[in-house]
């Protein structure tokens, strides 16, 4: 509830000693704060009444919004442990991500080689990340496996860019 599906997979990588990038996680905490701004709260309760809002126009909103300072700070200082000279992947860890009866691939947002040093990308990557959760198509897909929007939260995770030796996906 508060790291997210895919923070949670990292956390249980981590606990099993399996090596995973630094990483670090924009709670569902800071995600609640953030979205209290009345900007947000129409949009999202306008999305809730069941109007589609397009992707540009949420991804507006949520840019309007500042981060409160001392969430500002912390999510800054983290990039900037996280990534220890190296590029960001900032990606979605929403609370509804992989459930057992649908997957979310591919439904949130990721944003990939984020300069840790530049807070302007950083915290604009956050914002992007949260405002992925309203956009119409994950949505849609809430709707069609009848997912209850009402306690759909995002969390962040800031991970190390490495360079891959080799890669892959496995279905199972």
């Amino acid at each position: 509830d508060i790291v997210g599906g895919k923070g949670a997979a990292l956390d249980r990588l981590i606990g099993s000693s399996i090596p995973v990038p630094t990483s670090g996680v924009v709670t569902t905490l800071a995600y609640s704060t953030f979205v209290n701004a009345p900007v947000l709260k129409e949009v999202i309760a306008r999305i809730r009444a069941g109007e589609v809002v397009s992707t540009d126009k949420v991804d507006t909103a949520f840019r309007q919004v500042p981060f409160a300072d001392d969430l500002r700070e912390q999510i800054l200082a983290t990039a900037q442990r996280v990534g220890g000279g190296s590029p960001l992947a900032v990606r979605s860890s929403a609370t509804v991500e992989d459930l057992a009866g649908s997957s979310f691939a591919g439904q949130y947002r990721s944003i990939l080689e984020i300069d840790p040093a530049d807070p302007d990308a950083v915290l604009d990557a956050v914002r992007l990340v949260f405002a992925s959760l309203w956009h119409p198509a994950p949505c849609a897909y809430r709707k069609a496996f009848g997912i209850d929007e009402a306690d759909v939260e995002m969390a962040v995770v800031m991970m190390r860019m490495v360079a891959a030796q080799t890669a892959g996906v496995v279905f199972t």
